[in-house]
């Protein structure tokens, strides 16, 4: 058993310089090339840096397609990351600031508990069919909660959903 764990350890480390042999080279720009990569970008501390990390893959202005909330950009940089970008933790976290910061997105609107269908409810909500049914008709026979709190007396609704949605839920 020993020995079958080390030889795994070895194949993997070996995986692991062979994928690092074939990483393309970080390429180093000019300065004159980060202003044309970063034309029509918005000003800010961070955008060469921006430019510099995101242009080793794709055109930097590829972000302005994108309108993410400051969740999306840091899921959407760590997605980066993994395929390949390169970057210290101190200079990925700021160009997560840079793209929040000039390429914002909405935050998901709220929907109101009180007049949600139930594929609001399951969707949004993270809530089953069966638990969507139940608060439908609890809502029904009972009348509109007035705050997410009033979910805790629901029975077959679980209070821990709903807590964890609790941003994007509101009742009025």
């Amino acid at each position: 058993m020993r020995t079958r764990i080390l030889w795994i350890g070895l194949a993997l480390a070996a995986a692991g310089s062979v994928a690092a042999q074939q990483a393309p080279p970080q390429r180093t720009f000019t300065p004159e090339e980060i202003a044309a990569l970063g034309k029509g970008m918005p000003e800010g501390p961070a955008r060469d840096l921006t430019v510099r990390v995101c242009a080793q893959c794709h055109e930097p202005w590829r972000a302005a397609s994108l309108r993410l909330t400051r969740e999306g950009w840091e899921a959407e940089v760590t997605k980066m990351i993994g395929l390949g970008a390169r970057a210290t933790d101190e200079e990925i976290a700021q160009i997560i600031d840079y793209l929040a910061e000039n390429y914002k997105g909405e935050a998901p609107k709220p929907i109101n508990m009180n007049t949600a269908t139930s594929v609001e409810l399951e969707s949004v909500a993270g809530l089953l069919r069966k638990e969507s049914a139940a608060w439908i008709a609890y809502r029904a026979k009972s009348g509109p909660c007035k705050t997410v709190d009033d979910f805790k007396k629901v029975p077959g609704v679980p209070f821990k959903k709903i807590d964890e949605r609790r941003d994007r839920l509101v009742c009025f």
